[in-house]
């Protein structure tokens, strides 16, 4: 049986974005819940410091592979960058609907990359 190998990359805008390490790690594992998913490696997040770049990166590995998300909270308009990899089957919409009920998306976009399909390089 093949297996899905879908590839969710989010860049948004957003009203309330996540601002400490403690409350990205819940909000990883409440993904991972939403999307059907199970844990491999718990939720890690860590605030950045560096003036310019100011936020909270975090990871969670999931049994069929990953999800990242970088939030910048401190700039004019704050905004994240997302990537929910895995192998097994998900909604890609249900994680936007997610980001935008807990963060409130002001603009987005996305692209969902189906990494079974042969892959070509755009120079």
């Amino acid at each position: 049986m093949e297996k899905n190998h879908k590839h969710l990359i989010l860049n948004a805008k957003v009203k309330n974005p996540i601002n400490c390490d403690k409350e990205c790690e819940v909000w990883l594992a409440n993904l991972v819940k939403l999307i059907d998913m199970e844990i491999l490696v718990p939720p890690m997040a860590k605030y950045c410091d560096i003036e310019g770049n100011e936020g909270v990166t975090g990871v969670v590995i999931i049994t069929t592979s990953h999800i990242s998300i970088h939030i910048w909270p401190q700039q004019p308009q704050p905004y994240i960058r997302m990537d929910v990899y895995s192998c097994k089957d998900f909604d890609p919409k249900s994680v936007i609907n997610y980001v935008h009920e807990t963060m409130e998306i002001v603009e987005e976009e996305h692209v969902v990359i189906d990494r079974n399909a042969k892959m070509q390089l755009i120079a």
